[in-house]
Order: structure tokens, then sequence, then C-alpha cells
């Protein structure tokens, strides 16, 4: 049975036949306004590395879109004697796309890494505060929703937007701080329960990929610098009173602004001694506190599993601690299935943290209304328990 012939091999042998010392190198490229195309026939290129360095690709702009490699033996001609030879051949196919713009996550890793000049700044010259004894205090920031918009005449509740949210949070910081201050304080925890950040991508969109651009804002930079300051400002303002220590669990609306925002805290709080970023990228996270021991998460996943999974999770600091709570958002106060912001399962206290915004159209349509605008803050005696709670919001006069 005759072996089949390539096109090229038949080049050769006609080549070589004739006594001509030809040698197959053979590359084309071809540039469009998709990309980049090439293709060659050589002894010499026998990769798509090779292909990609004899045309002098520039990776920075293109990535690999489709690639292929075939290699074949076939005739040639000796240069010299022009007689045929056997060599070994190779056609390198290689198509080039522009690489895509960089994401969310992309973006905001450049711009700490662009920033850590300004973010680690030069430590407080306030003294850090060093109470051997005292009791805990805790401050919640949970589904701040910076970038969320809401317009009164649409809703038929109060306005929303980045000014205000920010302004809301400064104002519940100073009171619960205030509040808490009068407790004189050993450790301060300021936890950032998730849904920080309205939407999560250019695209105003949930991390799910949920459409926000109704009920957004609609500026993601001002959204990310305005409201990353507004956020380490509660931290800035804890550590004047007390050692503090911050805890940041994502939420469905904003994982990757969460944990990106996670990083940009540590960076602001490197060289700070007052302050302790715990940097963990998971969902639920943990702290003891004398006889207490806390959990935190965001609430939109295993809402009736957190008790058996802080034991699982955390089964020395569970012996040891009787008082055991969870602290969780999501809800706003308001679900049909925890129909109260207080609940004990198996022993364990559950809260649902309020949230400072106010209704967009998307709730206001559902009927989710009615729910308390607050922050709230809790003091814990290092012999367990809760000694204390402080409630603050837009629509209170005081504090609570």
């Amino acid at each position: 049975m005759a072996r089949p012939t390539d096109p090229v091999s038949e080049i050769a042998v006609a080549a070589a036949a004739k006594g001509k010392g030809l040698t197959i190198e053979e590359v084309t490229k071809t540039e469009t306004d998709s990309g980049v195309e090439a293709r060659s026939v050589s002894s010499k290129i026998r990769t798509v590395e090779d292909l990609l360095r004899h045309i002098g690709a520039d990776m920075e702009r293109f990535e690999v879109a489709q690639s292929e490699g075939t290699t074949w033996e076939g005739l040639t001609a000796d240069k010299d004697t022009g007689k045929p030879i056997i060599a070994q051949l190779h056609r390198v196919y290689v198509k080039l796309r522009p690489k895509k713009g960089p994401g969310v996550a992309e973006a905001v890793a450049a711009m700490i890494e662009g920033a850590k000049k300004d973010l680690r700044r030069p430590a407080s010259k306030r003294p850090v505060i060093r109470r051997k004894t005292g009791p805990l205090q805790l401050i919640n920031v949970a589904d701040v929703h910076i970038g969320k918009y809401a317009w009164h005449e649409g809703t038929g509740h109060g306005d929303y937007s980045i000014e205000i949210a920010v302004q809301r949070l400064n104002d519940a910081t100073e009171r619960l701080i205030e509040a808490g201050a009068r407790h004189r304080p050993s450790e301060i925890i300021v936890a950032y329960l998730g849904d920080l950040f309205h939407c999560d991508n250019p695209s105003l969109m949930t991390t799910g990929g949920t459409p926000l651009a109704g009920s957004t804002d609609g500026r993601l930079q001002k959204m990310i610098e305005e409201g990353s300051n507004a956020l380490l400002s509660v931290t800035h303002r804890a550590a004047d009173v007390a050692k503090t220590k911050t805890i940041v669990v994502d939420g469905n609306h904003d994982t990757t602004l969460t944990f990106a925002y996670q990083r940009i805290m540590a960076e602001r709080f490197r060289k700070d001694k007052r302050v302790e970023c715990l940097v963990a990228y998971t969902s639920r996270q943990y702290s003891s506190f004398g006889r207490n021991l806390l959990g935190f998460a965001h609430g939109h996943k295993a809402k009736r599993k957190l008790p058996q999974l802080m034991a699982l999770e955390r089964p020395r600091e569970w012996a040891s601690c009787p008082y055991r709570e969870w602290h969780t958002g999501h809800l706003h106060n308001q679900s049909a299935e925890w129909s109260r912001p207080i609940e004990t399962i198996d022993g364990v206290l559950v809260r649902i943290a309020p949230s400072l915004s106010t209704p967009d159209d998307y709730h206001a349509v559902n009927g989710w209304v009615g729910q308390r605008e607050a922050m709230e803050s809790f003091i814990y005696s290092p012999d367990g328990g809760l000694e204390a709670m402080y409630v603050a919001g837009p629509a209170i006069g005081g504090i609570q």
C-alpha cells in the first residue's frame, strides 16, 4: 500500500530530483482587526512557542485563541550534493486574539498595588490603649449597600445614594463608639458582615449576575473610593478608643469587592499597632473573648446549620465558651423563614443585623419594607454574656 504523500514532500522530491538545494522554511502572518493568524511549514519552527517568537508576537496584547501542530517525515535536498534526504518537517498554526480587559478583581488588585504608598500611612501618633480588664465592644457593619440608589417618589420610602450611605455610616459609627467608650472596653471588634457594596462589577451586577442597573448609583469608581474611605473610618474611630480587631465576610452582592476591601484595609493598618486585621477568605469566621464565642457570616448560606458548624469548626472554643452567638446580615431583619431578628437555634443565639439602607424599587414592589434602618453594637462581659446593646440610625434621635 502506497504511503500518502504531503504536498510539501512532493515539492521537496521534485526539487531534489532537479538537484536544487531547497530548504522548506515557509512562514505567513496575517493581521486583522480581530487578531493575528500565523502559519509555518519548517524544519526549524517546531512548536507554537517557536512560531510566536519568530513572528515577534506581543503576548502582552494578545492571547492564544487556537493552535495546532503536526509533524511528518518528508524528502528534501542536500544543499551541497543535491541528493534527496529524509527530513522531519513541522506544520504549526496559531490564532491570536486581543486580551480582554481586566475584571474587577484585577482592577482592584492593581489599585491596591498602585496605592500602597498612600495606604501604608505612618502609624498613628495616638497611644495604644491597652486595658487588661474590661468588656468587649462589637460593632456590626452589615448590608450598607454603598452604591445603591433609591428615589422616594418611586418607592414611597426614603432616598438613598452613595452620599447618603456614607453619611449614615459615619453618623451611626460616631454614636456607637461614644456609647461603647463609656464601658471602657479592653477590645473592640469591627465586623463587616457583607453586602458593603451594592454591586460587584462594571456591568452593575451582583456577584451571581443579577442586574442592578435600575437600583445602582452608577458610579463604580466613586462607590469603591468613597465607600472604602467610609468603611475604613469605622476602624480608625474604634482604634482611638481601644485595641481593635477587624473581621470581614463576603456577601451575596459583593464577594469580589468585599475581599478587595479586606486587602485595602490590611494595607492601611499594616503599621498601626492598635489594629489587628484578620485576613481570611472563608465565608464563616469566629472570635472568642473570655467565655464568649462569636461567629460571623453574611447569612445567605447554611442558615440553619450555623450552630452545628460552629461546634464542628471551633470545637476547642465551643467547649470552653458557654456563651455562643452568631451575627449575620443579609435579611435586613425581614424574612419569612426567620420571622424574628433574634432566634435561638440548638442553644445558640443567632442575630440578624439591620441595614442602614432604604428599600429600593425591587424591595418596595415586593413589599419588603418596614425594617429598621440602623446599625448595632454589643457589649460583652469577659465572664460571658451580653451586658448592653446599642442601636443607632437616621430615624433614631439619640442612642438606644
